[in-house]
């Protein structure tokens, strides 16, 4: 699934089921544990919506493969963990929900990057509990500034969180997602 995201994008729900059977696994039953494991959750229809660090629909951080091929990411740090999970440089757009100001990150494998505005920030935190994608996910966003990051925090009295440093960022993405297809082939 992950593969199929970052190549060509969200892989279709007949495309799930093949891969799942061609595997010896019932679809079904190998979807419900992924969402269990809070790590692949579909819809009704078996459409994947969220396959951290990717997002099968819409969001507001835009991930570009090869200047060209764009896929969405979850939030923030995903966004910033696909670099060192898939070994590529990658570029990122996304906007501050407080202000709309554009942020654009160049990332590549290594953790080396440069981002506009110079002062952009990530909030790190969460509302609520359960899956990430309902409570983590939403919160998890790029700010043109610490200000701004700030600002919005103490208007979301549900949020707990803070405002992280790009740098701190890039390092949280590498972490979570560097060694995810470690070792693996499909």
């Amino acid at each position: 699934i992950l593969r199929q995201f970052a190549s060509s994008g969200r892989p279709t729900g007949v495309e799930t089921r093949a891969e799942a059977e061609r595997l010896g696994l019932e679809p079904h039953s190998a979807l419900a544990t992924l969402a269990h494991e809070d790590l692949v959750h579909a819809d009704s229809r078996g459409e994947i919506t969220a396959a951290y660090p990717f997002s099968g629909n819409m969001t507001d951080h835009v991930v570009r493969f090869d200047g060209h091929r764009e896929v969405y990411a979850m939030c923030a740090i995903d966004a910033l963990g696909i670099a060192p999970m898939f070994e590529e440089p990658i570029e990122i757009v996304s906007r501050d929900p407080l202000s709309g100001d554009r942020i654009e990150v160049a990332l590549g494998p290594d953790g080396a990057g440069r981002w506009h505005p110079d002062g952009a920030v990530v909030v790190c935190g969460a509302s609520g509990r359960g899956d990430a994608c309902c409570s983590c996910c939403p919160v998890l966003n790029f700010f043109a500034s610490p200000e701004n990051g700030d600002r919005w925090l103490a208007a979301q009295p549900d949020v707990r969180g803070y405002v992280m440093p790009m740098r701190d960022a890039i390092e949280a993405g590498r972490t979570i997602f560097g060694n995810v297809l470690t070792g693996y082939r499909a």
